[in-house]
């Protein structure tokens, strides 16, 4: 039996050894934290490294990407109205590794694949584009060093990134000035067959150009716009410049030559509703607007094809330019100005309808209107000319004593070039023919800037 004191000695080994052993744990327990710190420092290393890597490629290829969108809308930007040779061109010199944008000096750029897309649901007809595309493809390489993941075998890494843009009208300053000039001669009373209303009546002819023009602003997207309406035959006038509102009477001047040459007001005018940003609200029709109400919204019909005069349309294409300039002078910077002019093309005014001053240009009022264009084209203003000639003959000369154009050769020199000119039954038109709303909503697409595509969207 042990004593007191050899159980008090026992107690005091059994503690001491168990301290003993916990330490000798802990100390394999810490050499074996060290041995694991050892085998994983190269691997967190490498991770490390591999991370540098990875954020230095994702850097390029976010700048490679950038670039390519960059190019995709430059091209865009040309297809409507210019060959594709410049499309091209000029989404090269947006590119990377092109000019100021360029990547990092180490990364290895190769040239951009450009190619032409004709895309079938996109706003604007590929048919109707000057260069035949109405879309655009930018695909590009390069070629990312890599600095660590090179003790791995991994020297480089080569990145692509691709964008694709629908066509625009080209870039252009920040607002457009835009006059919309609407035949309201006694033959726009006439029923359109191809143009059916909301209840599915075919409507009048003016009907169906003022349902169009309600397209074309309604699709006018840049902020701060300018739209204005004229009409011709010219309105008996106060001198003063008109603006339509529901409840507004017609009366038609006594000739053409009741307005002064370049003159907007001068006793009559052909102006329905001044140049104001003011036809949309929140991307609506703004129905309280003059435009809006000349063009049958507020409540009324509006403007009426009241006739009383023949077709002659040269000098409103005058004075149209002249409302223009006169807007356009005041911007800073200057906003694009764009004539849509809508006729059948035939100028029949007679000589007493002419008045004494335009009464020698019967038998060839076709080609002064063409004279007309082609001098307010030279100061960079655009002209859309839209054909409505119906049941009309394409081919018959034009009713104004002895010209030799025809109605449809006569708008198609009035409009800028070949993608500007849209007809119902012309040869030779913008995408081919097609109805008046199809033909100004295009016009609108026209008159906005390319957009990118999102991947497989078209």
């Amino acid at each position: 039996m042990n004593t007191p004191y050899q159980i008090s000695q026992l107690k005091e080994y059994t503690i001491m050894s168990r301290i003993s052993d916990r330490q000798q744990t802990i100390g394999h327990q810490r050499g074996a934290v060290v041995v694991l710190v050892a085998i994983a420092m190269p691997i967190l290393l490498s991770f490390v490294a591999l991370s540098i890597d990875a954020g230095y490629v994702l850097y390029n290829q976010k700048r490679l990407q950038a670039a390519t969108d960059a190019a995709a809308l430059a091209g865009a930007a040309d297809l409507w109205n210019s060959p594709f040779a410049t499309a091209k061109t000029n989404a090269a010199a947006y590119s990377a590794g092109q000019g100021k944008n360029t990547l990092a000096s180490n990364v290895t750029v190769s040239p951009a694949s450009i190619t032409g897309l004709q895309l079938v649901n996109a706003q604007l007809p590929a048919a109707g584009a000057v260069s035949k595309f109405n879309g655009i493809q930018v695909v590009q390489q390069a070629t990312v060093p890599l600095y660590f993941a090179q003790i791995l075998g991994f020297p480089s890494m080569q990145i692509t990134a691709a964008s694709k843009a629908a066509a625009g009208g080209g870039a252009v300053p920040s607002k457009y000035n835009v006059i919309i000039l609407l035949d309201t001669t006694a033959s726009m009373n006439t029923t359109d067959v191809n143009c059916p209303g909301a209840n599915g009546k075919s409507m009048t002819r003016l009907q169906c150009a003022q349902q169009a023009a309600l397209t074309l602003i309604t699709n006018l997207t840049n902020a701060g716009d300018n739209v204005g309406l004229m009409t011709y035959p010219p309105l008996a006038g106060s001198g003063t410049n008109t603006n339509y509102s529901c409840g507004s009477k017609q009366s038609i001047a006594s000739s053409y030559s009741a307005v002064a040459q370049g003159v907007v007001t001068s006793g009559a005018t052909y102006q329905i509703s001044g140049l104001s940003s003011g036809f949309l609200n929140n991307g609506q029709i703004n129905t309280t607007s003059s435009i809006a109400q000349a063009l049958g919204k507020g409540g009324c019909s509006g403007i009426q094809a009241v006739g009383g005069l023949g077709t002659y349309y040269t000098q409103a294409i005058v004075s149209a330019q002249a409302a223009l300039l006169s807007m356009s002078q005041g911007q800073s910077p200057p906003g694009q100005n764009v004539i849509v002019l809508m006729s059948d093309g035939d100028a029949s005014s007679s000589q007493s309808q002419l008045g004494n001053t335009y009464k020698s240009q019967y038998g060839s009022e076709c080609k002064t209107a063409v004279t007309a264009a082609n001098t307010v084209k030279q100061t960079s203003t655009q002209i859309y000319s839209v054909a409505y000639i119906g049941s009309g003959s394409t081919s018959a000369p034009c009713s104004d004593g002895s010209s030799d154009f025809t109605p449809c050769n006569t708008m198609q020199q009035i409009a800028t070039g070949p993608s500007y000119f849209f007809s119902d039954t012309c040869p030779n038109t913008a995408g081919g023919n097609v109805n008046l709303n199809t033909a100004f909503k295009t016009i609108s697409y026209a008159l906005t800037k390319p957009r990118l595509i999102p991947p497989n969207a078209m």
